[in-house]
C-alpha cells in the first residue's frame, strides 16, 4: 500500500498540475459559471410564474380542472440542465487523464525503466488509476463547490432535499466519470502508442454513447409502429364543438389527454425497451436515467429517456418520490454505472500484468 500511494500522490500531482487538466478544467468552470446563470434566470422565471398561476386559481378556482394545481419549481432544475450539457465535457476530461497513462509511459521508455526496479506492476497500475480517480474527483469537488458558492451568492438556498440530491448528483457524476477513465486507461494498456490509445478510446465512446442510442431509437420507432397523435390534438377538436358546455369541453379535454397519454407512454415505452438493449453498457445512457431520478422530485417508474433527453410520463398523483424510492426505480442503470468501470479496470489489469516490455 505504501509504494501505491507514493505512485497515485506523483500521478496526481502530475494531472492537477498538468496544463491539459487545467485547461480542461477551467473550460468546465466557465462552462459551468454559464449554465448556473442561465438555468437561475430560467427558474426565477418559472418561480414567478408559479406564483401568478397560483394567485390566479385563489381568486378564480371554478375556471380550473378540479385537483389541479402547478407544480412548484425546483432549484433541482439548474443541475437538470448541468447533466445534458456536461455529460459529454465530463467524459473527455476522464479520458484525456487516461488515454496515456500506461502508453505515454512505454513511448518514452519509462515503463521499462521503472519495472527494472524493485517494484510490483500491480503497484504501478493500481497507484496510476488512483492518482487518475483523485484528480477526477478533485475537478468534481471544484465544481459542487463552485455550483453550491454560486446558488448561495444569488441568495437561493436548497432545502434539506434538495441539498442531499444535489451531493448524491455529483458523486454519480463522478461514477460517470470513472466509466471512461476505466475505457481510456484500457485503451492506453491495450494499445502499442498514445495515438492509438485515444483513437481506440474516441472510437469506443462514439459507438457506445452515440451511434448505439441512436440505433436502438430508429429500430425500436419501426418496430412500435406509427406514433400517437399529439395529445395537444384533443383541445382543437373539442373548440370545433359549439353543442357542450365549457364543463362538458373540460371533462372531455381531460379524457382525450388522458388516453392520448396513455397511448404515447405506451409506444415510447416499446421504444425504449428495443433502445434499452442498445445502450446496455453505454454509461452516458445509463447515467442520464441516473440523474433523471435524482434530480426529479416527482420522478416516476414511467419517465423515459431517448437520445440525449428525457421525458417524463406523469399518470396520477404528482407526489414527490423519494430519492431512495427513485433510485430503485433506475437500480439496473445504477449497477451498470457501478460494474461497468470495474470490468474495463479488470481487462486493463489483466493486460498490464501480462504485458512484455522490451
Amino acid at each position: 500500500m505504501a509504494g501505491i500511494s507514493v505512485v497515485a500522490k506523483k500521478e496526481f500531482l502530475d494531472h492537477v498540475m498538468g496544463k491539459k487538466f487545467l485547461v480542461i478544467l477551467a473550460i468546465l468552470m466557465i462552462i459551468s459559471l454559464l449554465a448556473m446563470h442561465q438555468g437561475v434566470e430560467s427558474y426565477n422565471k418559472q418561480l414567478d410564474s408559479y406564483k401568478e398561476r397560483t394567485a390566479e386559481i385563489e381568486e378564480h378556482p371554478e375556471g380550473m380542472p378540479p385537483g389541479w394545481m402547478p407544480e412548484k419549481p425546483s432549484i433541482l432544475f439548474v443541475f437538470q440542465m448541468m447533466s445534458m450539457l456536461f455529460g459529454i465535457l465530463y467524459a473527455i476530461l476522464a479520458i484525456a487523464i487516461g488515454f496515456n497513462l500506461i502508453s505515454g509511459e512505454k513511448e518514452s521508455g519509462s515503463l521499462k525503466s521503472l519495472l527494472s526496479h524493485p517494484v510490483f506492476r500491480d503497484t504501478i497500475i493500481n497507484g496510476k488509476a488512483l492518482g487518475g480517480m483523485g484528480a477526477l474527483g478533485f475537478a468534481m469537488l471544484v465544481m459542487t463547490l463552485l455550483s453550491i458558492g454560486i446558488l448561495m451568492m444569488l441568495g437561493i438556498m436548497p432545502t434539506g432535499d434538495e441539498f442531499v440530491r444535489i451531493l448524491v448528483f455529483m458523486g454519480f457524476t463522478l461514477l460517470f466519470m470513472f466509466s471512461f477513465f476505466a475505457i481510456a486507461l484500457m485503451c492506453s494498456t491495450i494499445a502499442k502508442n498514445s495515438t492509438r490509445a485515444i483513437t481506440y478510446t474516441l472510437v469506443i465512446f462514439i459507438v457506445i454513447s452515440f451511434v448505439m442510442p441512436i440505433a436502438g431509437t430508429f429500430v425500436g420507432m419501426q418496430l412500435a409502429g406509427d406514433m400517437p397523435e399529439f395529445r395537444g390534438m384533443a383541445r382543437q377538436e373539442i373548440n370545433e364543438s359549439e353543442d357542450i358546455s365549457k364543463e362538458e369541453q373540460i371533462e372531455e379535454q381531460e379524457r382525450i389527454r388522458e388516453e392520448r397519454q396513455e397511448e404515447f407512454q405506451e409506444y415510447w415505452e416499446k421504444v425504449m425497451g428495443v433502445q434499452e438493449m442498445f445502450t446496455i453498457a453505454d454509461p452516458k445512457s445509463n447515467f442520464e436515467k441516473v440523474s433523471s431520478a435524482v434530480l426529479n422530485p416527482g420522478f416516476q417508474s414511467s419517465t423515459v429517456s431517448f437520445g440525449s433527453s428525457s421525458t417524463t410520463m406523469i399518470t396520477g398523483s404528482r407526489a414527490e418520490t423519494s430519492i431512495l424510492e427513485a433510485l430503485g426505480m433506475v437500480w439496473k442503470n445504477l449497477l451498470v454505472l457501478l460494474v461497468f468501470p470495474v470490468i474495463m479496470f479488470a481487462i486493463a489489469y489483466a493486460k498490464f500484468m501480462r504485458m512484455d516490455i522490451r
